[in-house]
C-alpha cells in the first residue's frame, strides 16, 4: 500500500488501485494522521484539525469515532492488519518505511545526489524525474496546523532542492536546453537566490552564450540590489568574474544547496 500525500490525499493497493477514503472530514482525519504516522495523535488534536480549529459540535467525539471506523474499512480488505491503532485518547496510523510518497520522494533525492557525486549523471536524472513526478500539488493538502506548516515547507525546499539537482544532471548529460529552462523556472518563482544565477551564468557560458551570461548576471544584480538594497554576494559575483574571464567552470558554485 502506498499513502499518497504530495497533493489531495490519495491510498492505493499494492496492485495500484485506489482505495475509497470518503472526501471531507474521514479525508482531513487520514491526513492528520499520516502527517504524524506512526505517532500518537490525541482525540482533541484530531477533532481541532477536523474542524479547522472552529468550535466543534457536541457530537464531534462520536462523529470522529465514525470516521475513524470508515477508515478502518476502507484500509482493511487489501491486508490482513490494523492500520489505525487506539489508546486511552489517542489514535494512530501504523506504517512502515516506503509506504508514504514522501519517503520514496526522499530516497530518490538522497540516491540521486550520491548519483551525481560519483558521475552518474542518468542514473540521477532517471531517479529525480521519479521523485518529482510524485508531486501532484500542495502536500498535506488541506492542513493548516503549525507542524503542517513546518512539513509543507520542508517538502517544498526538498522539491527545489531535487529542481536544482536535475538541471544539473541533464547540464552534465549535455542536455544544456533542459537545464537552463529549469533554471530560469526555479528563477521566476524566486529571483533572489544567487547561487541559481550562479549556476544559470556559468551554464550559459559553458554553451557559448557569454553576452547572455553577461546580460543575466546585470538581471540578477539589478533584483537583489533593488530588492535587498546590497551588492550580490560572493558565489554570484565569482560566477560574474569566470564569464569576463572566459573560463566555463561550476568550480565554487555550490552544487548540493
Amino acid at each position: 500500500m502506498l499513502f499518497q500525500v504530495l497533493g489531495p490525499l490519495e491510498a492505493r493497493t499494492p496492485a495500484g488501485s485506489e482505495l475509497a477514503i470518503r472526501p471531507g472530514k474521514p479525508t482531513t482525519v487520514m491526513t492528520a494522521l499520516l502527517l504524524d504516522r506512526g505517532k500518537w495523535v490525541s482525540v482533541d488534536k484530531l477533532i481541532d484539525v477536523t474542524w479547522d480549529g472552529g468550535p466543534p459540535p457536541a457530537s464531534a467525539w462520536g462523529n470522529l469515532k465514525s470516521y475513524i471506523c470508515g477508515l478502518r474499512t476502507a484500509l482493511s480488505p487489501v491486508e490482513n492488519r490494523v492500520r489505525i491503532t487506539s489508546r486511552q485518547g489517542a489514535y494512530r496510523i501504523v506504517v512502515d518505511r516506503g509506504e508514504v510518497d514522501v519517503d520514496v520522494v526522499e530516497q530518490d533525492s538522497a540516491q540521486a545526489r550520491a548519483a551525481l557525486r560519483s558521475g552518474a549523471p542518468q542514473r540521477a536524472s532517471e531517479l529525480l524525474t521519479h521523485g518529482l513526478n510524485l508531486w501532484r500539488g500542495t502536500p498535506f493538502e488541506g492542513m493548516r496546523s503549525s507542524a503542517a506548516h513546518t512539513e509543507i515547507t520542508r517538502l517544498e525546499r526538498l522539491r527545489t532542492r531535487m529542481r536544482e539537482d536535475l538541471a544539473e544532471s541533464w547540464r552534465v548529460l549535455g542536455r544544456h536546453l533542459d537545464a537552463l529552462a529549469q533554471l530560469y523556472g526555479l528563477l521566476d518563482e524566486d529571483p533572489l537566490r544567487e547561487h541559481i544565477w550562479a549556476r544559470l551564468l556559468l551554464v550559459l557560458n559553458e554553451t557559448g552564450q557569454r553576452g547572455e551570461a553577461l546580460a543575466a548576471y546585470r538581471r540578477a544584480r539589478g533584483i537583489i540590489v533593488r530588492e535587498l538594497g546590497v551588492e550580490p554576494g560572493a558565489v554570484l559575483s565569482g560566477a560574474h568574474r569566470a564569464v569576463l574571464r572566459g573560463e566555463s567552470t561550476l568550480d565554487g558554485v555550490p552544487q548540493f544547496c
